[in-house]
């Protein structure tokens, strides 16, 4: 409990909310984000406060968006207060961080388990597939978890950290930002209402902490799905089977569904679900954690390259939009992006994307993909140089939105 609340702990589970508010589609995420670091000495001092006097955690909100393109039904989003996730990281990293805890460390050291681990990321999982590829796999099934964080139990989480010794004080402040209750939760249809983990199990997708109880529930399953000449690469609900012969992969699925039945959790079918699932060989490439299973190449999804494309075109109609109420004389609002702001958004989300896909060798598709979205600048560049052009010079700076020092 001391741990926790030690400013250098805070402050890093500060920086880790931060940046992840950084990337958020939302502006009133970001601006809240922003409001707590312009005063930050003091607002980590309330939350010490807060910690010492015995930390209560609010109710979130619960939003239910539409799923991606080609899915069906809303998705749960449990939106927590900006000081809740500041604790819950916190919480996260002391659990991480202490050596003593061996059961942590042995699922945060198993090699074939990448997300939610410190120093892992997609790419690690794409290692390891290729490494097996260059050993002789061939054949391969893959699946996501079906509604995995709301199958996670919260006792058995609590069980395991009980067994390492977790001191009890500790145990309830774990067990209870694991907890979701929702402040409009009688503003939602039972339908929607039912998608939320309130009751003895589940915990909120996207919380701090959800990934490394996921990890622990599945810790057994990492274990044993990786015997017998089988190599199963997961990250959180999604996992993918490797093997040399077709036979001893389609019996490692059926083992992985049983094992997952057993913890109420479930897989999809591939010939019912294909987005959800797959069966066959390396050599067809099946989409896993955005990647076109391809040995040696492994390009992006076209489910990745057009949500990257759908964004930057979002990004130029959204310009175009201000361009035009700027164009009217009417001041953008501070998230509207103009000319300048614009391709500054498009640079970070180009970049953004391409940090995704380091493992990616094909220099063709990508210059596909550049070839695509040359033609969305130069569409927007010619927009902009249609509204400037007969405008005089003073308002030009307008329609960029580059500062001028005399105003």
């Amino acid at each position: 409990m001391r741990e926790v609340r030690r400013t250098r702990v805070l402050v890093s589970a500060w920086h880790a909310i931060r940046r992840n508010a950084e990337t958020s589609q939302t502006p009133s995420t970001k601006q809240k984000a922003r409001d707590f670091g312009q005063n930050l000495p003091t607002n980590l001092r309330k939350l010490q406060g807060r910690l010492v006097r015995g930390y209560e955690f609010e109710p979130a909100y619960g939003a239910t968006p539409p799923k991606g393109p080609g899915k069906v039904g809303n998705r749960p989003v449990v939106v927590a207060p900006l000081e809740d996730r500041i604790v819950q990281r916190a919480i996260l990293e002391v659990l991480q961080s202490a050596r003593h805890l061996t059961g942590v460390q042995a699922v945060l050291n198993t090699e074939t388990s990448i997300g939610g681990i410190p120093g892992k990321g997609v790419d690690h999982a794409i290692k390891l597939v290729e490494q097996r590829a260059t050993a002789g796999d061939r054949f391969v099934a893959g699946s996501d978890i079906d509604g995995f964080f709301t199958k996670i139990s919260r006792p058995s989480v609590i069980a395991f950290l009980r067994a390492e010794g977790v001191p009890a004080d500790f145990l309830d402040l774990v067990e209870r930002a694991l907890t979701v209750e929702l402040s409009n939760a009688a503003t939602l249809s039972p339908e929607d209402l039912r998608l939320f983990p309130t009751g003895p199990d589940g915990v909120a997708q996207g919380c701090p902490l959800s990934a490394l109880a996921g990890n622990i529930v599945l810790a057994d399953f990492d274990r044993v799905m990786n015997e017998r000449g089988i190599t199963c690469v997961r990250y959180i609900d999604d996992f993918v089977l490797i093997g040399r012969t077709a036979g001893s992969v389609d019996k490692a699925m059926t083992s992985a569904k049983a094992r997952l039945a057993s913890l109420n959790m479930a897989i999809y079918d591939p010939e019912k679900s294909p987005n959800k699932a797959f069966k066959g060989t390396l050599a067809e490439g099946h989409t896993f954690l955005g990647y076109r299973l391809l040995p040696g190449v492994y390009p992006p999804s076209r489910q990745a390259v057009e949500r990257l494309r759908e964004r930057v075109r979002a990004l130029v109609s959204d310009g175009k939009r201000t361009l035009r109420k700027a164009a009217r004389g009417k001041a953008p609002l501070p998230h509207e992006r103009c000319y300048a702001q614009t391709l500054v958004a498009i640079d970070n989300t180009v970049r953004g994307w391409l940090g995704s896909f380091q493992s990616a060798n094909c220099p063709e598709e990508f210059a596909a993909i550049d070839a695509a979205i040359d033609r969305d600048l130069d569409d927007f560049r010619a927009y902009y140089n249609s509204l400037v052009a007969t405008r005089p010079k003073s308002e030009r700076r307008d329609l960029m939105r580059v500062q001028r020092l005399a105003d």
